[in-house]
């Protein structure tokens, strides 16, 4: 592990130097690669079990042209397939549903028990001797593991187990149980860039001055800090408050806390941030400014309307308390009136912003009781557009209902005015990043400090470019 504190005036320099090549994110040939070595030997998340929550419930999980058929067999059982029929390729399921107590091929009616293996060849008698063996024509299995309510899938015939290759993230998680945490939103869309530069948009802080606006004062009248224009349009420079320190570092330089592990990495909030925030009478008037810091919050998946509701009903908003404590007291509070216990969660790790990024294709901020994920997906044969999945969770308490679930999609981001502005203004970057990529004057990028777990991304994405094509 590699740690990279808040840049001091004391801390190293950061000295790696080496730049990344451009071709890999909009070379059609390197894109093709990895659907050849990447994509057949990584754990990937495919669903969450609540997404099939019954024996016969099934989730498609798609990877360019690669289908991959996730099927809960029991209670206690979950099996994944090759999503194609050994008779003649069809694919199988699609989509989210249920298929009874069998799996069934549209085309010609094959059947198989929910284990993969073979129920029913219509007119078996009608094909030649030895063509119908049963360890043929059952369905190719693929590898599964659950960890934290996830269902994650390896095609490779021999994966390393799913908590060696999760590593330290799975016990970095473990305290805020997500396992326990239900699925609440699932958006998909098509983003206009390579699903490596929309990963790495979500792996590092850098960008948090320039891209995202941080106005608290605006939360004083109870508004929502300006855009300057619709949202996910950043505000022009002039309009901007200050957010550097003394020394004149970026939020991405002061703010967060950086490591990397031989897979995967994290970024953080500092846990100064919960005393040394300003003091919610500094912001205006106190309950204005809590709610309005709330209301924010929500839309990057940090926050709930339990929280809202829980400031809402309060008489009085202490102003002397510093604004991070208040709503970190208030996260404890409205969930224990849910009957949810964070009491071993540390203050600092309430509603802080720690962010994994799980390799290969997943990232997003976790906190008590809420987490945002952000997973990409390549979209095709096409490096300059990818697959962009949201799933935001939530944690109920016991007597809670859960809503259902309902999957949206749209044919681009532009099409749904929901995602946030936070996440707008994250989103609206990208296409002029994979625009930027194909100019001949730009060659390679060049990374600091705070980018550090691009760089860590980048470095795996190599170990499995280097070696031989996966097999099946």
């Amino acid at each position: 592990m590699t740690t990279y504190s808040p840049r001091t005036e004391q801390a190293p320099p950061y000295t790696e130097s080496a730049t990344i090549p451009k071709d890999r994110y909009i070379s059609a040939e390197w894109l093709a690669a990895e659907y050849e070595r990447l994509w057949p030997r990584v754990w990937q998340m495919a669903c969450r079990l609540e997404q099939i929550p019954e024996p016969g419930d099934f989730h498609e999980y798609t990877v360019g042209r690669r289908s991959i058929l996730v099927v809960r067999e029991s209670e206690s059982a979950i099996r994944a397939f090759h999503n194609a029929c050994p008779h003649r390729g069809t694919r199988i399921c699609a989509g989210t549903g249920s298929t009874g107590d069998e799996l069934r091929c549209p085309f010609h009616g094959w059947g198989w028990n929910l284990d993969g293996s073979v129920l029913e060849v219509p007119d078996a008698d009608d094909f030649a001797p030895g063509t119908l063996s049963r360890a043929d024509i059952s369905l190719t299995p693929v590898h599964t593991g659950l960890w934290g309510g996830f269902v994650f899938v390896n095609p490779s015939p021999d994966p390393e187990p799913l908590l060696d290759f999760l590593g330290p993230v799975a016990a970095g998680l473990a305290p805020f149980e997500p396992d326990r945490m239900r699925l609440v939103r699932h958006r998909t869309t098509v983003m206009d860039c390579n699903w490596k530069v929309g990963l790495a948009a979500f792996n590092e802080a850098y960008h948090i001055e320039a891209t995202h606006v941080w106005d608290l004062s605006g939360y004083a009248s109870g508004t929502r800090p300006a855009s300057g224009g619709p949202a996910g349009t950043p505000a022009p420079p002039a309009e901007r408050p200050r957010v550097r320190d003394g020394q004149g570092r970026t939020p991405g330089s002061y703010q967060f806390h950086y490591e990397t592990y031989d897979t995967h990495n994290l970024m953080r909030n500092v846990p100064e941030l919960l005393d040394g925030s300003p003091r919610l009478g500094e912001l205006g008037d106190p309950r204005k400014a809590a709610l309005g810091m709330l209301r924010s919050s929500q839309s990057i998946g940090l926050s709930h309307q339990d929280d809202v509701d829980y400031v809402e009903a309060l008489d009085d908003v202490p102003a002397d308390v510093p604004s991070v404590r208040f709503l970190t007291d208030v996260r404890r509070a409205s969930a224990a009136l849910r009957g949810v216990d964070f009491g071993h969660i540390p203050d600092e790790d309430m509603i802080a912003a720690i962010d994994y990024c799980l390799y290969p294709n997943m990232v997003g901020p976790i906190s008590a009781g809420n987490w945002i994920l952000f997973r990409f997906r390549p979209n095709g044969d096409d490096p300059d557009t990818c697959l962009f999945d949201v799933m935001f969770l939530h944690r109920f308490g016991d007597d809670e209902q859960v809503p259902a679930v309902r999957h949206e999609f749209y044919p681009t981001w532009e099409d749904h005015d929901g995602w946030g502005e936070v996440i707008g203004q994250d989103l609206s970057n990208m296409g002029h990043v994979q625009a930027g990529l194909h100019q001949s004057s730009f060659t390679a990028l060049r990374l600091n400090r705070q980018e550090a777990g691009v760089r860590n991304f980048e470095r795996f994405v190599d170990r499995h470019m280097s070696g031989e094509p996966a097999a099946g």
